[in-house]
């Protein structure tokens, strides 16, 4: 009987330490996870939008394009005879093309700055759920441990009882 119970005592906490150790590797990689998506936002959301490679590649091909179209004008103003101001109004409009692209890009990176943040709060939302659900498990846990000492104590104590009550039984039947 003292057997059976101390087995029980001794499996239940057994089980009891191998649910703390899961937990506490999934609490870890809960952390884990939260820190990288931590260190994407930080990273992508007060970057510079500008230092962002396709948006390099737009402005480059932009200047690319301009440089072209300056050699271009250049050539063409010298064989007809052009005028300086006709050489700044095509530079003026070069300019205001590139000044465009940049307002452009800007309103974009204001676009992916929003949607940088709302991809951060939803994932850390999700994170956080999962957090909540594992330590509504440990709390399930503990209280399925406890119910099951209880339980065991009050098994052990009935067939205690029982016993003495045999016992006694015996005794007064002697008698």
């Amino acid at each position: 009987m003292i057997i059976s119970l101390l087995a029980g005592i001794i499996q239940n906490a057994r089980n009891r330490r191998k649910e703390a150790e899961a937990q506490a590797k999934a609490q870890q990689a809960l952390n884990e996870q939260q820190s990288r998506l931590n260190s994407f936002f930080q990273n992508n959301y007060y970057g510079d939008y500008l230092n962002r490679p396709e948006v390099q590649a737009t402005l480059q091909n932009m200047q690319n394009q301009i440089r072209q179209q300056n050699e271009q004008m250049y050539g063409m103003n010298a064989i007809r005879g052009g005028t300086p101001e006709s050489l700044a109004a095509m530079q003026n409009n070069n300019a205001a093309a590139m000044g465009n692209a940049y307002s452009s890009i800007a309103a974009n990176g204001t676009g992916w700055k929003d949607r940088v943040l709302e991809n951060y709060i939803n994932n850390s939302m999700a994170l956080n759920n999962q957090d909540y659900n594992l330590w509504a498990q440990k709390a399930a846990d503990f209280r399925n441990a406890a119910q099951q000492t209880a339980l065991w104590n009050l098994d052990t104590t009935r067939m205690y009882s029982q016993a003495l009550l045999n016992m006694a039984g015996m005794g007064m039947g002697s008698l």
